[in-house]
């Protein structure tokens, strides 16, 4: 059977009663919201707090998207509901203050998780977290409800229902997966291991306004006009794809998907009910190429995809005219000693062979002051904006020349 993906049309956050109404909409074909909760049960609502920004950024899950899903947990018998995440930048408190999600809690009576204290999970099925250390919210509650921000994202991509998990591991924490993965198909496989693990029951994906240009914190807000929501949180990605032009063959989470066998990665095996699709595609909608992934064009001695890494994959620059020296890239960065600070004397205060390439740093910079540069070979063979085209370009390049 294919999995079913609501999607459900609206214009703007300002009219609440029609938002409300929209997501009661989407929620029908899976029974509404008491089809997820049931009377008495505990409730994560698992929301984007990347860092604090005001809603009209499109940076964060928007206020009126929460109350929205605060109200239907609420009437579908829920005994507490919960709202947290586990932000790389700031603190939950203050993004939540900021965002304007604190707010809208205490209007409607759902209290603030803080992802501190974690807990160990074994699932033994997973690819690479077998045992993963997440927050410990998910033994404190009955039911995880995933609320993500539709965007771009610089390393992946793309963001959005499965990616959203990443957050379930505490604050500087994620960073070191980072730095012990250092490949972006490895780092994929892993957050489907964190979706595999926390059973989420429903993603609502926040695609009224999304992202697009260098997301997740330095694009620019661009109206998309949707909700999108589903059980099937691979199905959910691939109509987020499908809506903003990305195929979902490409997108790194949609392949772990398909590897790891978890839910739907394909179009061809997703049903979407509601609104066509085809009436709310984004035709010019402005996608991130994500750098080639040279850890494929394999066998290659290790030093050798190394160097490869710095000549193919963008390196951060920090233009020091932006710069607040707020420092967040520096402890950010998951590197150690970190590659990047203001101060460096080296072009653009980083430094290249401490560098892993995550984009953490870009991620985390509050003033937008970090551009990605793109290097020779990249900018000679144009291989980024080949995609999988450019790494098998590159892979024959290099096998050429060790030949030779």
């Amino acid at each position: 059977m294919k999995s079913k993906v609501s999607l459900v049309a609206l214009e703007s956050y300002d009219d609440f009663p029609a938002l409300l109404a929209g997501l009661e909409r989407a929620l029908a074909p899976f029974g509404g919201m008491e089809g997820v909760v049931r009377p008495g049960e505990r409730v994560l609502l698992k929301v984007n707090l990347l860092a604090p920004a005001r809603p009209e950024q499109a940076v964060t899950t928007h206020p009126q998207v929460l109350r929205a899903a605060i109200r239907l947990v609420r009437q579908a018998g829920a005994s507490e509901i919960w709202v947290g995440d586990g932000p790389g930048v700031g603190d939950t408190q203050e993004n939540m203050r900021v965002c304007g999600l604190q707010k809208v809690c205490e209007e409607e009576g759902a209290q603030t998780a803080v992802f501190r204290e974690t807990s160990l999970f074994h699932t033994p099925e997973n690819a690479i977290g077998k045992s993963l250390e997440l927050t410990s919210w998910l033994e404190r509650t009955d039911v995880v409800i995933s609320l993500p921000k539709l965007k771009t994202h610089v390393q992946m991509g793309y963001t959005g229902a499965l990616k959203n998990q990443y957050g379930l591991i505490p604050g500087g924490k994620k960073g070191e997966y980072h730095f012990r993965l250092q490949n972006r198909d490895r780092l994929a496989d892993l957050m489907i291991d964190i979706n595999r693990t926390a059973r989420v029951r429903l993603a609502i994906l926040d695609a009224i306004v999304a992202m697009e240009g260098p997301g997740p914190h330095g694009g620019t807000p661009r109206k998309v006009g949707a909700l999108v929501a589903g059980t099937d949180l691979a199905a959910v990605d691939v109509v987020g794809c499908s809506l903003i032009g990305l195929p979902p063959q490409e997108y790194p989470l949609l392949q772990a998907a398909a590897r790891g066998a978890f839910g739907a990665s394909r179009l061809e095996e997703v049903e979407v009910v509601g609104t066509p699709l085809e009436s709310l595609q984004v035709k010019d909608f402005q996608l991130v190429r994500t750098p080639v992934n040279v850890l494929r064009i394999l066998p290659l001695p290790p030093f050798l995809l190394r160097w490869l890494r710095g000549q193919v994959a963008p390196t951060p620059f920090i233009q020091r005219e932006k710069c607040v020296k707020c420092l967040k890239c520096h402890r950010g960065c998951p590197a150690k000693p970190s590659a990047i600070h203001p101060d460096n004397p080296q072009k653009g205060g980083v430094k290249k062979e401490l560098c892993i390439r995550c984009y953490c740093c870009h991620e985390f910079c509050p003033a937008n002051a970090i551009e990605l540069r793109r290097p020779w070979l990249d900018r000679l063979l144009h291989l980024t904006a080949l995609g999988e085209a450019g790494a098998k370009c590159l892979g024959h390049f290099v096998a050429f020349f060790r030949k030779s």
